[in-house]
């Protein structure tokens, strides 16, 4: 078995690089790696970067019973897996606006790249995130508690499609309207459009490309 620590020594060594380097190439702070060395796993967030740069799978950097990066476990079960960033503890409201501004840490959950394609008609390589939803504005099309799939593409804004937004320090799910003044609209007609004032920058986090709901009973 090898800890994380001894992975982190391991890439620094291999690659003849420091703790310092390491740090500037991930874009976090040395103090980070440091911890990683003395055996804080905290590092979900930076996983995929990790992964990346030594060219090793996030499988074996997540399982500490993979002790070597070329083994058939590791080749075999990355084909077949990617890592979706999960905002947990991040909410996007589907009402009024979501007090948190911030999507805050990630975890990653697995997906078959295949089942994303089909899902969501969406490409592995694409820049993908899943968070909650709370509220009922967008009802019937999202409903409250629904896992939102987003994906960041860089391009305009669509007429019409929904979004993963942030404006005036506020996290919402909306559609766009452009015409004839830029507006956030809902689904639920109960609820007004929110129009977008001229001196308020919004930030465009994702582009919504599916849902979808785990519902479970214990008996």
């Amino acid at each position: 078995m090898k800890t994380f620590g001894q992975k982190i020594n391991e890439l620094l060594s291999t690659r003849g690089i420091n703790t310092v380097e390491l740090a500037s190439i991930l874009g976090v702070s040395q103090s980070l790696i440091s911890q990683w060395q003395n055996g804080s796993k905290e590092t979900k967030k930076y996983l995929p970067k990790l992964a990346k740069f030594s060219g090793y799978p996030v499988e074996y950097w997540l399982n500490n019973e993979i002790e070597s990066p070329n083994v058939e476990q590791i080749s075999s079960t990355s084909e077949n897996t990617i890592y979706v960033p999960f905002f947990k503890n991040g909410v996007v409201s589907a009402g009024f606006g979501a007090q948190n501004g911030d999507l805050g840490e990630y975890d990653l959950l697995p997906f078959n790249p295949e089942d994303l394609r089909i899902m969501f008609n969406v490409s592995p390589k694409a820049t993908i995130g899943i968070i909650p939803c709370f509220g009922n504005s967008m009802e019937p099309t999202i409903h409250e508690s629904d896992l939102i799939v987003f994906c960041h593409d860089g391009q305009e804004a669509i007429e019409g499609a929904i979004y993963v937004c942030r404006y005036d320090g506020e996290l919402f799910i909306k559609r766009f309207k452009k015409r004839p003044y830029l507006s956030l609209i809902s689904d639920n007609k109960d609820y007004a459009l929110i129009v977008i004032q001229e001196n308020l920058d919004i930030e465009i986090i994702g582009r919504v490309v599916g849902s979808y709901s785990i519902n479970s009973k214990r008996f």
